[in-house]
């Protein structure tokens, strides 16, 4: 099998999970359902089609339809029950809906576009009163016993940050042994006495319940704060970025946006971890918007900065247009990620003297044939210091077109299909960097450059199978350690002082002075 097809593997078993018994039955007439907040009766005509009447002592009544998709066992799609087209359940009209029935459990799963499960309402015997009594039981239990045996609901979620539901989503990972790119998250779940990392994440199998919950979460965590039920022990993320000697903290996505500018420092709080994808899903915060712009294809051209989200095969991602002098950092143990697998973190066009700094930059899940961590098309005099490239990524770095981009004390890693792309571009350099666990095609491909330069670069631990260089320009190679069995086009190599060992597997000792985040120079 192609190496490409054994990632993402959890969103597979998902499906082949859900395709195996779980659209057992329809929902019956007269039966309750419950969604932590309103318990629902489902009232089912001639045609299969469901009214969902509910009620709730603090929240209130309201009801919503199911309109039942043809002779499918089990699937219908999300409707509004009145004149305005509101569904007053988290989710939105044309939303499919699937009625689970595994592992003993009976639920209904509201899905996104992508399918993704957003919102759940679960089959029970149950009253109001003993729901709600049932509830309060639950939340007094201890989270991680939940995160494994309690299907999520936005009332228990809402009592979550941020940040918190993101350590909770990946402890569900984390308490089968999976192991993380992420550094904070492989600090935190080290400290933990039961964490036991296995060799291989494609031996970790997950419950229903688990791997509903891990999509809940998500679903969640990019919710906009205006819109999640909040309940007692919920802490909002602060409204307003603060600004010190011409440093602006942020510690939201949103705060991140509002941020960014020309000639300014934009620094990323301590421990802040930001998703994009959150805010970069949220058209409104976009389309129609002095400074940004919400689009399908971007265009180079203009000359004012504009912050783009534009569309990738399975999402949004961000696109910093006509920048200059911005300068993106992290304080400390601070990281970017985004969730679609074809997009990139950060893509700088046209943009000139902007430097990403100190960072933790990657995806979230696999890609293929698209897309990476760092974007650079066109511009000049941009940098990328102190930074850890994690992968899932399809490439760690591509840049087309450019002049004079400059990368160094960073870790280039566990990439998709190669280290980096470089096209038609000049000065590219990469200084005290290091490359391992890449794969799976050309690893290092440079076509129509001038002046591409690796000093004191380590290669190592990368997919054997692929050749190391694949150019038609010259490429020079100073103080550089290069263990892999495949250069590939070694005409086009100048080699100064380098050592090289035709050894895919071998792992050198840790540098004398380390490179990466949070790494003093």
């Amino acid at each position: 099998m192609d190496r490409r097809f054994r990632i993402g593997f959890l969103f597979v078993v998902f499906c082949v999970l859900f395709a195996s018994g779980a659209m057992a039955q329809n929902i019956k007439n007269g039966t309750q359902w419950w969604d932590g907040i309103r318990l629902y009766t489902a009232h089912v005509d001639a045609a299969g089609n469901v009214r969902m009447e509910g009620e709730s002592e603090d929240m209130g009544s309201d009801s919503f339809k199911l309109i039942k998709d043809g002779d499918k066992q089990g699937r219908y799609t999300l409707a509004s029950a009145n004149d305005y087209g509101w569904v007053f359940i988290r989710g939105e009209v044309g939303y499919r809906v699937d009625y689970i029935r595994q592992e003993g459990m009976n639920f209904l799963a509201v899905r996104k576009p992508n399918g993704d499960c957003c919102y759940t309402l679960v089959l029970t015997p149950d009253n109001l009163q003993n729901c709600m009594a049932q509830r309060k039981i639950a939340e007094e239990r201890e989270v991680s016993w939940m995160l494994q045996n309690y299907l999520m609901d936005v009332r228990y979620l809402g009592r979550f940050s941020k940040p918190q539901l993101r350590l909770m989503r990946n402890e569900i990972l984390a308490r089968h042994g999976w192991k993380f790119q992420s550094k904070d998250l492989q600090d935190y779940f080290a400290s933990q006495p039961w964490y036991k990392p296995v060799a291989d994440n494609n031996s970790i199998h997950l419950s229903i319940i688990e791997m509903t919950n891990i999509q809940l979460i998500k679903s969640e965590e990019a919710e906009a704060d205006e819109n999640r039920v909040r309940y007692e022990n919920a802490v909002a993320a602060p409204s307003m970025a603060e600004a010190v000697d011409g440093v602006i903290t942020v510690t939201t996505e949103e705060q991140f946006l509002n941020a960014l500018g020309n000639d300014r420092i934009v620094e990323l709080d301590k421990d802040i971890h930001l998703n994009l994808s959150r805010i970069l899903v949220q058209e409104d915060k976009f389309s129609g918007v002095p400074g940004r712009a919400w689009t399908t294809t971007v265009e180079r051209g203009g000359e004012q900065p504009v912050i783009i989200s534009e569309f990738v095969n399975d999402g949004q991602q961000l696109v910093l247009k006509n920048f200059k002098n911005l300068v993106i950092r992290g304080k400390h143990n601070s990281s970017i990620e985004v969730e679609p697998r074809y997009s990139f973190c950060l893509n700088l066009m046209d943009c000139e003297g902007c430097v990403i700094h100190n960072l933790t930059i990657g995806h979230t899940e696999g890609g293929y044939c698209d897309g990476g961590v760092i974007g650079v098309t066109g511009g000049r005099g941009n940098a990328v210091t102190s930074c850890d490239l994690y992968g899932c990524g399809t490439y760690g770095v591509v840049a087309r077109d450019t002049h004079v981009l400059s990368v160094s004390r960073s870790n280039i890693h566990d990439c998709t299909y190669g280290m980096m792309e470089l096209y038609d571009s000049d000065g590219i350099h990469f200084d005290k960097c290091d490359f391992f666990n890449n794969r799976e095609y050309e690893l290092i491909t440079n076509r129509g450059c001038e002046n591409t330069i690796f000093n004191d670069c380590r290669f190592y631990a990368n997919w054997g199978k692929a050749p190391l260089f694949m150019s038609d320009s010259t490429i020079t190679l100073f103080g550089c350690e290069v263990y892999h069995s495949i250069i590939g086009d070694r005409d086009q190599l100048i080699w100064h002082e380098c050592r090289i060992e035709n050894d895919s597997e071998f792992v050198p000792d840790p540098r004398e002075h380390p490179i990466g985040p949070d790494v003093e120079e």
